[in-house]
């Protein structure tokens, strides 16, 4: 038994010293590369986190350049809006302005109408009175010539006498 424990014991020291001259060797030369590659990285790193945050800035330094054009263009908006209310307003003053111009214009033609109607019919009523004045005129006239003849024989009975034969 004390044979089992020494060979047991001399394999559990070579397994430690293998494991410290092979194993711990590897792992050591393992350590030092992750630990040059981890420089290597952390330059890469470095230099992408750079880039990353000059990006960064440069975002939010267009996003505030992008939030005062909307702001501005908002401020457009509100101040068309409140111009073409007041132009809307114009407008409704204006087509108002035309309506009664419209109504007040239709009443004087209407009156105009109504003048020219009354003229015509006073026209009619002064020529259906000269035509009136004309004719009687005319049978006054005709009356006076036979009057006329009727003397004018009495006066030169030859003269008639002459015309009959």
């Amino acid at each position: 038994m004390q044979r089992a424990i020494a060979v047991i014991t001399f394999f559990i020291i070579l397994a430690g010293g293998y494991y410290w001259f092979v194993i711990d060797e590897s792992r050591s030369s393992q350590m030092v590369e992750l630990e040059s590659s981890d420089v290597s990285l952390k330059g890469d790193v470095t230099s992408t986190l750079e880039v990353h945050d000059r990006l960064e800035l440069k975002w939010i330094g267009t996003s505030k350049h992008v939030r005062t054009l909307q702001d501005e263009t908002h401020t457009h908006y509100d101040t068309y809006a409140s111009k073409m209310d007041s132009i809307d307003v114009v407008f409704d003053r204006m087509k108002l302005d035309i309506e009664q111009l419209e109504e007040r214009l239709i009443q004087k033609l209407d009156r105009l109408n109504d003048d020219i109607r009354n003229v015509s019919e006073s026209f009619d009523s002064y020529k259906r009175t000269a035509n009136r004045t004309a004719r009687e005129m005319k049978n006054d006239i005709t009356t006076l010539r036979d009057d006329l003849t009727v003397i004018d024989k009495q006066l030169n009975p030859e003269k008639y006498e002459e015309k009959k034969k």
